[in-house]
């Protein structure tokens, strides 16, 4: 995998993660000001509502009060990526940017999780089958572009057994 300088790379996810974890933390607190439980705002008719929840489980309900197993999940997902980085071997810019995104995104669910017992959802979509937060659109959209950066990568390399690999002229 082609490498980022460790040196440029750490600060790039860490600006991403500190990003995303507080414009979730933002979000999140507004919605828990702003929205009562239980009632539902429309912001684009039959497409996109916001409405207050809470959520001790993962995406799509699984888990559900497993609190604790998921914050131990989101502190080795961090871990991990922070060796990953360190390493060098995550994809580029479009790499490191978007572990920085999933980093920020376990983190603010992290933060939810230690300081209120729960994580809070409040972004429902009409195509979407759960509530969901910015966080969790962070984490979804960081594996994403982690997944394509890896595979531009992967179509970079030389491939073994390809015409002149290997040899000396």
């Amino acid at each position: 995998m082609a490498g980022m300088p460790r040196p440029r790379a750490l600060p790039i996810l860490a600006t991403i993660a500190l990003l995303v974890l507080v414009v979730d933390q933002a979000s999140k607190a507004w919605a828990r000001s702003g929205l009562t439980p239980g009632h539902e705002v429309t912001l684009i008719p039959g497409w996109l509502w916001v409405r207050l929840a809470s959520n001790t489980g993962a995406t799509l309900g699984l888990g559900t009060g497993n609190n604790e197993l998921f914050i131990v999940v989101a502190l080795i997902i961090v871990v991990a990526i922070a060796v990953l980085a360190m390493r060098g071997n995550v994809g580029g810019v479009l790499g490191i940017v978007a572990l920085g995104a999933v980093a920020g995104g376990a983190l603010g669910n992290l933060v939810d999780r230690v300081r209120l017992g729960y994580v809070t959802d409040f972004i429902e979509v009409h195509v979407w089958p759960t509530d969901f937060n910015l966080a969790d659109a962070a984490i979804r959209l960081g594996v994403v572009l982690f997944l394509l950066a890896l595979l531009k990568d992967w179509t970079r390399r030389p491939r073994r057994g390809s015409v002149g690999a290997g040899r000396e002229h």
